[in-house]
């Protein structure tokens, strides 16, 4: 099963990566056409200096904090007789990096929501009183956008490069390929968003996906610690916030303002409409598979009385480790050629749980 899943996962990877590159051969021309027509008003490929700059930021900050709390981290997660040391580290550095992406998402979903308050395309479903229509209007594609919203947007896209180069330079973990299928799609959808001007609707799916990803990252904070109360309402947080912004909000308006409004209000002229819909669907594709992990969990939890880990599972890292072992012996050979000794059963090793992890 696991092996199928991550076949698809790179599938749709590949198909995601080859058709990003296929429009983005031909948008810088678009680009400098636009450019040219109203340079005032229209983004510059110089602005993502201000992304390469957050980027770099990002880096740096997530690398130094990691050190910094980890003390404070291994004091909320005592280590387990059933977790090895390699999976204990993990998790201390899960917390760490979740105690950061809370803190960052929070900070940007405050700083989205007082930039697009009392803006016209914001939705009454994300606190606005507006309509996504307007995402498309005043002149698109030559809408008017305020400075700070372009800070904002182009802090995303650092942010989000940001990602991808931790995903790639770590050790790979279980969830890798939806991770990087994830990352895939939400880098091309920013960068190319802001390039062709498409902030308006891109600011709306920053600001949803930035106020689940507050309630994802503060139960990852506690998902390892003995706290069962915090982690029982982190986890509701979780149910009610994840399926009200990324299984409601995010297809019924979101989509359907990419998939019908913007035809509807700019005559057919999307640039780059099929791969911003085909992106669009495979974020809500993994939304739909992660949920589904997350009412498992529940499942899981009221039957057990234990939390596992769904999605990022890393205490499979042992089973890994315990695979490779046994293939070892069955060589007769350990890692530097000589004989090694008999590895015990496979039914006696303790089992291997974990606590949950929620989907990013």
């Amino acid at each position: 099963m696991g092996a199928a899943k991550d076949r698809v996962l790179q599938l749709l990877c590949l198909v995601a990566l080859v058709w990003a590159v296929v429009v983005g051969r031909d948008l810088r021309k678009e680009v400098l056409s636009r450019q040219l027509r109203n340079p005032e008003k229209y983004p510059q490929f110089s602005d993502f200096w201000t992304a390469l700059g957050s980027f770099v930021g990002m880096l740096i900050a997530q690398l130094l904090f990691r050190p910094v709390f980890s003390a404070v981290a291994r004091a909320m997660i005592p280590k387990k007789a059933r977790w090895s040391y390699p999976v204990w580290g993990a998790k201390v550095e899960r917390c760490c990096d979740s105690v950061f992406k809370c803190c960052y998402y929070a900070a940007m979903t405050v700083w989205c929501f007082s930039i697009l308050q009392g803006q016209p395309w914001m939705p009454w479903v994300l606190g606005g009183s507006g309509s996504t229509r307007f995402c498309w209007t005043d002149g698109y594609p030559f809408q008017q956008n305020s400075p700070e919203l372009r800070r904002f947007y182009l802090t995303a896209v650092g942010f989000h490069l940001s990602e991808v180069a931790f995903l790639l330079l770590e050790v790979r973990k279980p969830d890798f390929w939806e991770m990087m299928l994830h990352h895939t799609v939400s880098c091309t959808l920013v960068g190319y968003s802001y390039l062709l001007n498409y902030v308006r609707l891109g600011s709306l799916v920053l600001l949803l996906h930035g106020a689940t990803d507050v309630f994802i990252y503060f139960s990852k904070v506690m998902v390892d610690t003995p706290h069962t109360r915090l982690i029982v309402w982190s986890y509701f947080g979780l149910i009610a916030a994840y399926a009200w912004f990324r299984i409601y909000v995010f297809p019924v308006f979101i989509m359907r303002s990419a998939w019908i409004e913007g035809v509807q209000e700019t005559g057919g002229e999307v640039y780059g409409w099929g791969y911003l819909n085909f992106a669009l669907c495979v974020l809500l594709l993994l939304h739909m598979y992660w949920f589904g992990l997350i009412i498992k969990i529940g499942f899981h939890f009221r039957a057990t009385g234990q939390a596992r880990d769904l999605q990022s599972n890393l205490s499979s890292m042992d089973m890994q480790e315990t695979k490779k072992d046994f293939e070892r012996q069955a060589l007769g050979v350990g890692g530097g050629g000589e004989q090694q000794p008999p590895l015990p059963d496979r039914r006696m090793l303790p089992p291997l749980q974990d606590k949950l992890v929620y989907a990013p």
